[in-house]
């Protein structure tokens, strides 16, 4: 395996069941989500590059278009860490990010500033996971806690690497109160040659890397 370009001096040791999120009622003896410096992915308030393992499989996720909703991709280049996020728990007394917990995620402010995307700091959505592209597209202007842009983190069932902790992020409609039953893993797309962040295709293996705020 060759890790990721941007990732690759930072990783360290490091699929949970779909339950419902109203049956998270307690923490496992470790369910925290970590980056790939080790350290626990903080709730809110800290940006992070989401990234793929091997760098075969492009670079970090940004959000691209001409006009909104912006749509997630992968980027192309290897070494690109795209734009940074921030992960929001619904649950608001948590300091860190646990598996299995509904979560919004969310443009930094910073990324959303120097790339001049759509104004304000929009969640990622899946307009109708059940559909196929473009409906099923990851975009942005999501909004906290609704159906579209209710998301959740697992761990990958079967990681690339052992020494790595990597994960899925799924999207779960019904964690937020509506929408279809289970969960609909975030994948890649192939169009024309772009990697497109949508709910079918190719699951994507993720990582996370600290960002500056």
């Amino acid at each position: 395996m060759k890790p990721s370009l941007f990732f690759a001096p930072f990783l360290l040791f490091m699929l949970t069941t779909q339950s419902f999120y109203s049956s998270v009622t307690a923490a496992t003896i470790d369910d925290f989500v970590y980056d790939i410096a080790g350290k626990k992915v903080v709730n809110g308030g800290v940006p992070y590059y989401i990234g793929p393992v091997e760098w075969a499989k492009g670079g970090g996720v940004k959000l691209i278009n001409k006009k909104c909703p912006l749509n997630a991709i992968q980027d192309p280049k290897e070494v690109t860490k795209g734009d940074s996020f921030l992960f929001v728990l619904n649950a608001y007394n948590q300091t860190f990010l646990r598996l299995s917990y509904p979560l919004g995620v969310q443009l930094s402010k910073k990324s959303a500033n120097q790339n001049g995307k759509c104004k304000g700091m929009t969640y990622l959505k899946i307009d109708d996971a059940q559909a196929k592209p473009p409906s099923n597209l990851v975009t942005s202007d999501g909004l906290f806690e609704r159906a579209v842009s209710c998301f959740q983190f697992v761990e990958y069932p079967k990681p690339t690497s052992a020494k790595v902790k990597s994960y899925l992020l799924q999207l779960c409609p019904t964690f937020c109160g509506a929408g279809p039953d289970g969960c609909f893993n975030v994948s890649t797309y192939v169009d024309n040659g772009t990697r497109y962040l949508a709910s079918r295709g190719t699951p994507l293996e993720i990582v996370f890397k600290k960002a500056s705020a």
